[in-house]
């Protein structure tokens, strides 16, 4: 097999070289990612909980849930979410504001 130069390359040939490169490397990619999740190809999914598992979880957050509406200060509650509509407000991309006055 003989080697071009790449300056002697037309660009159209060199487009088929980095389109092939691309598709072989996103290929080895998804098989990688197929492999190690043991799924069908051309998906990749994160590993299911089991009932128990999410079971804690979610009493873990209940638990969270009722202290926080027990222990919180509504003043102190207030006052943060003032703090963080401005603070969202003044860091938008958009002239938009995330919390319009009413």
């Amino acid at each position: 097999m003989a080697s071009e130069r790449v300056a002697d390359m037309t660009v159209e040939e060199l487009k088929a070289i980095i389109a092939e490169v691309v598709n072989q490397q996103i290929g080895e990619w998804m098989n990688y990612l197929n492999n190690s999740a043991l799924i069908s190809p051309g998906y990749y999914m994160l590993p299911k909980r089991t009932e128990e598992e999410q079971h804690q979880r979610n009493q873990a957050l209940l638990e969270w849930h009722r202290k926080w509406v027990e222990e919180g200060d509504e003043e102190e509650q207030r006052e943060t979410f003032e703090y963080l509509q401005k603070a969202l407000d003044e860091d938008r991309l958009s002239n938009r504001p995330l919390f319009p006055k009413q």
